[in-house]
C-alpha cells in the first residue's frame, strides 16, 4: 500500500495531542476528533475561503481577492505602475501575514504559525495551478525577522 499526502509535512499540532490524551478514554491520533467535537461547519467553511482564496485578474496581474477587494481596477493599475515590475508588485500586494490572521491567538508552540503558513502556501500552489493552468506562479513562504512572522505570497512568472 502507497500512502500519497499532499502535505507531508504534516503533523498533528501538539495542543491537539495534549487534548487527545486528557480525553477518557485517551485519543489518538486525535485531530479528527478534535475536529468533530471542537468545530462547527460554519467554521470549517468560512477557514476554507483562505485556503481556496478568489482571485482578482486585471491588466495582466492576479491579485488576491480579500486584499484587492473595495480597490477600483484603475486604482489597482496605479498602484502597480509605483512598482519597478508587476512581479514585484503582485508580491508585495499578495503578501499575507499568518500573524494577521490569528491575532488573538494563544499559542504555546511558535511552530503551529509556521505549519500554518506551509500549509497555506501549499494549497495556494495547487489552487492557482488549477485556476490558470496556462500560467505559472511562485509561492512563497518566508518567516524572517522582518516579515512580522510567518507570511505567504505569491506572482505570476512571466
Amino acid at each position: 500500500m502507497i500512502v500519497t499526502d499532499p502535505i507531508p509535512f504534516w503533523t498533528e499540532p501538539r495542543a491537539i495531542t495534549e487534548w487527545g490524551q486528557q480525553c477518557q478514554p485517551t485519543i489518538a491520533p486525535a485531530w479528527l476528533d478534535y475536529i468533530n467535537f471542537q468545530l462547527h461547519p460554519d467554521q470549517f467553511t468560512v477557514f476554507y475561503r483562505i485556503i481556496f482564496p478568489a482571485f482578482v485578474v486585471a491588466h495582466g496581474m492576479t491579485l488576491l481577492d480579500v486584499k484587492a477587494n473595495g480597490f477600483s481596477e484603475q486604482i489597482l493599475l496605479e498602484f502597480s505602475k509605483n512598482s519597478p515590475s508587476l512581479e514585484l508588485f503582485e508580491q508585495d500586494f499578495n503578501t499575507f501575514k499568518v500573524y494577521d490572521l490569528f491575532p488573538h491567538a494563544e499559542v504555546a508552540d511558535e511552530k503551529s504559525f509556521e505549519i500554518a503558513a506551509h500549509l497555506l502556501k501549499r494549497s495556494w500552489e495547487i489552487t492557482l495551478a488549477t485556476m490558470f493552468p496556462g500560467k505559472t506562479f511562485e509561492v512563497i513562504m518566508s518567516n524572517t525577522d522582518k516579515d512580522y512572522g510567518p507570511t505567504v505570497t505569491f506572482f505570476q512568472r512571466r
